[in-house]
């Protein structure tokens, strides 16, 4: 009777091992990105906002990703030196009271360079890494870079994208851009991986991604994730001022499938998810270790 009893016990612990991996596959350490657009053209902004309130804003996030140029659908590139000119408007405001790691978000060598020299310390490259001058950059200052899947460019990216299998495609292009990156002296821990939502890709591919998180993860990198206020995520023909719920919505998703980092415009909201689901699952495995 009691190995019976005994049995059925293992039996309902391993049941509900089971049952948190699968609800579970949480980061160690999930960070907040938030990000600041110095574009008038922007999917998504707010512009009319002073620089100085939107940066206040994002104070209590882990990184700040600094922008210049606009990567949305349709977007068309600048030059490096107009990219300059915007981050040097920003600098007198980044004091050594801003805690958050600064990012800057740009695929230009000149730029990146601009911003490593400045107290800037990842560089958040959409391309993948493809310029060598990049790489070079990057590992001359001891920078992490996050590299990003695109198919095409902003320009053409969302002109009828077509995979084998989206998940496989983009796991095989990161692989080899990480290979470059590490032969270009960039170190291991200096890589994070970003499956690039929405650049190139339909909303069935989005949402194959993200419920294969933990596919991408088998790089060995930490996965950051991009979806704030994005088109796929639109219901009943919403703006992008609107998404804020079905943002929330996927990256708790996101999150819980083991998203290293979020991307976002709301910073605040995401934190107290993050704090919520950091709490919920230790008293799960609370649960666990009382059996």
């Amino acid at each position: 009777m009691k190995n019976r009893i005994e049995g059925e016990v293992k039996k309902v612990k391993l049941q509900r091992i089971h049952l948190l991996n699968t609800m579970y596959n949480l980061s160690k350490n999930i960070q907040i990105m938030g990000i600041l657009n110095l574009t008038t053209d922007s999917f998504y902004s707010e512009f009319e906002t002073s620089l100085e309130i939107r940066l206040a804003k994002l104070i209590s996030s882990d990184i700040i990703d600094i922008g210049a140029e606009s990567s949305h659908p349709g977007a068309l590139p600048i030059s490096s030196d107009e990219e300059i000119k915007r981050i040097e408007a920003l600098l007198p405001l980044l004091t050594e009271n801003i805690r958050p790691q600064l990012s800057i978000d740009t695929y230009k060598s000149k730029t990146a360079h601009f911003a490593l020299q400045n107290g800037f310390e990842i560089v958040n490259d959409i391309t993948g890494g493809k310029s060598v001058k990049m790489l070079n950059v990057v590992a001359e200052y001891n920078a992490k870079i996050i590299l990003m899947h695109m198919q095409g460019t902003p320009n053409s990216m969302q002109d009828e994208p077509v995979y084998g299998d989206v998940v496989d495609d983009i796991i095989s292009f990161l692989e080899k851009r990480c290979e470059r990156a590490v032969k270009a002296g960039i170190g291991h821990d200096k890589i994070i991986i970003d499956p690039g939502i929405g650049f190139g890709k339909t909303i069935s591919d989005n949402d194959k991604i993200i419920s294969n998180i933990t596919k991408l993860k088998s790089l060995g990198f930490p996965v950051l994730m991009g979806l704030s206020r994005k088109s796929f995520l639109q219901y009943n023909d919403d703006l992008p001022s609107e998404r804020l719920a079905t943002t929330i919505s996927l990256n708790t998703l996101s999150m819980l499938n083991g998203a290293d980092i979020i991307r976002v415009h709301d910073v605040e909201e995401h934190i107290k998810v993050r704090a919520l689901i950091s709490r919920i699952s230790s008293q799960h495995s609370g649960e666990l270790r009382g059996y």
